[in-house]
């Protein structure tokens, strides 16, 4: 249920799954219903925020590491480089060709003939 795509969604989500839980497991406590459901879902949506908070941030990271690691190896991806990479030297390199560049802040993934100004880009 943690899949948003912000914080404020995942922190939504998580404390609202969390006040209904809690406040349904509340009501079921011997004494007062009432009071016991609203301490329940209380509990139950500060408990599930932060566990939503934290579990957002774990995958935010693991995220932005992947993005890190695929950009930075696009080669192993079939992006970075020539298509057919076993063509001879010197040889027909007709195929695409891709390189990362840091482009306002970010690394991208940009064609060579744009990078190289050739005439292709015009």
């Amino acid at each position: 249920m943690n899949g948003c795509s912000t914080l404020r969604e995942s922190l939504i989500l998580g404390a609202g799954a969390g006040a209904v839980v809690g406040g349904i497991a509340g009501g079921q406590r011997p004494g007062d219903r009432g009071e016991n459901a609203i301490m329940g879902a209380v509990i139950g949506g500060v408990a599930a925020g932060l566990a939503s908070y934290a579990i957002h941030g774990v995958l935010e990271k693991r995220d932005a590491n992947v993005r890190r690691e695929t950009l930075m190896n696009l080669e192993h991806y079939d992006v970075l480089g020539f298509e057919g990479l076993n063509a001879n030297p010197g040889g027909d390199r007709s195929g695409k060709c891709f390189t990362t560049q840091e482009v306002d802040g970010q690394i991208m993934s940009i064609p060579c003939d744009l990078v190289n100004g050739s005439d292709e880009a015009k």
